[in-house]
Order: C-alpha cells, then structure tokens, then sequence
C-alpha cells in the first residue's frame, strides 16, 4: 500500500511536532500562505482575547506616557484615546511586520554562522517560527481571564518566564527586556528557527544554534532600546 504523502496544509500541525519536516517541504521559499494563515490566526485571537487583555494593555500605556513627565492629565487622555482607536490596527498590522523582520534577523543570523539561505527561505523560517504565537496568545488569554486584575500590570504578567517575576515599575528596563525573553515560546521560536537554519541551510547543529542565538540577540535590542529611553 503506498505510503500518503503530506500535504502543505499538514504544515501547520507538523510545525508543533515535526518541524524539520516542514522545513524541508518548504526549501522552495513559499511563505505567502503560511503568512496568511499566521496572520488570521493572530487577527482572530486578538479580537477574541481583547477584552482578557485590556487590563495589560491599559497598563502597559499608561506606564509608558507616564515616563514622560511633560505631558499633562489631558495630554496623557488624548493619548489613551489615539491608543484606543489605532491600537487595533496597530496589533493587526504588527503580525506580517513581524514576520518580515524576523526574516531579516533570520538571514542575517544565518550567514553569520555560515548558512546560505535566500530572503525567501529566511522569511519562511521565520513565518512558521512565530506559529507558537498563536498558543501563546491562547495561553496568556486563559491566564488573564483566571487573574486578578490587578497582578495584570505588564506584558510579562501572562509570560511563562523570568519576566513574570520581575516588578515592571522597578525593574531597570533593558534587563527587563532582556530577561523577559527567557520564556517558554520565545525559545520555542528560538528552537524553531536553529532548525529552520540547519534543514533550510544545510548548516551544522552547532552553526544553527549560534544563528539562532544571534537571532535572539536581535529580537531583544528593539525593546531593549525602548527600556534604555525608558
């Protein structure tokens, strides 16, 4: 009896149980329906958790126009007013963006260690790289929905990591940045993308695993940045 074949829609089961597989099937750099399947899956999760998250969100916003403190009361309203009406297409929007840009980080982390990928197959690692966001997103929802609302002070309040443990108003906010991306999904992504380089790249495990850090590395220094202004 002949043996079935997989189709491209079992990528998205086998991300989560056999991703070399998936990385293999995809060397041809195909990533517009592994994005657009990324993308709805995000979009859906986010209305459906919005209102689980709000207290985050608020926080979040409100810790952020506090650092200033030039802007007044009225300032810091208008504020909370422009976040409400575009912070949605913000949150939507952020989805492909950040997938792109994982792309890049994927390639540039890539030669580095000495994997010669296209821009295309970086992006497709990065695309099914960012798949544990979708249980993420489902994990963080159920835990905001059981919380007290008022342990819900931080992005980090949902994480399954070392940011959980950290005070957000004390914390420094470079090593809070940092050390928030010792959780479990963003070294699940991490994982993903080390075996991403070594199918995709044709590159050893020890190659892989410093492209990935590198792309680690990469993924911290935006909100690292952030945290230093901070």
């Amino acid at each position: 009896m002949a043996e079935s074949v997989p189709s491209r829609a079992d990528d998205f089961i086998d991300i989560y149980v056999s991703p070399a597989a998936v990385f293999e099937r995809r060397i041809d750099g195909k990533f517009g329906l592994p994005l657009l399947v990324l993308f709805v899956g995000m979009t859906a999760l986010f209305f459906a958790s919005r209102s689980a998250m709000a207290p985050i969100f608020d926080a979040e916003l409100t810790r952020a126009m506090s650092a200033n403190p030039n802007l007044t009361a009225e300032q810091i309203e208008a504020g909370r007013k422009v976040a409400g009406t575009f912070g949605s297409i913000f949150a939507i929007a952020v989805v492909p963006i950040m997938a792109l840009l994982l792309g890049v980080g994927v390639w540039i982390g890539g030669r580095a260690a000495g994997a010669r990928l296209s821009y295309a197959q970086s992006a497709t690692i990065g695309t099914f790289a960012l798949f544990p966001k979708l249980v993420e997103s489902v994990v963080a929802a159920v835990q905001a929905l059981l919380m007290d609302e008022a342990k819900l002070n931080s992005r980090f309040s949902v994480s399954l990591g070392i940011g959980r443990f950290l005070d957000p108003d004390t914390t420094n906010g470079m090593l809070l940045a940092l050390l928030g991306r010792i959780d479990v999904f963003t070294l699940w992504i991490t994982v993903l993308v080390a075996i991403g380089l070594k199918t995709m790249g044709r590159t050893s495990t020890g190659s892989a695993a410093v492209g990935a850090a590198l792309v680690w590395l990469f993924g911290a220094l935006p909100m690292m940045l952030q945290g230093m202004r901070g």
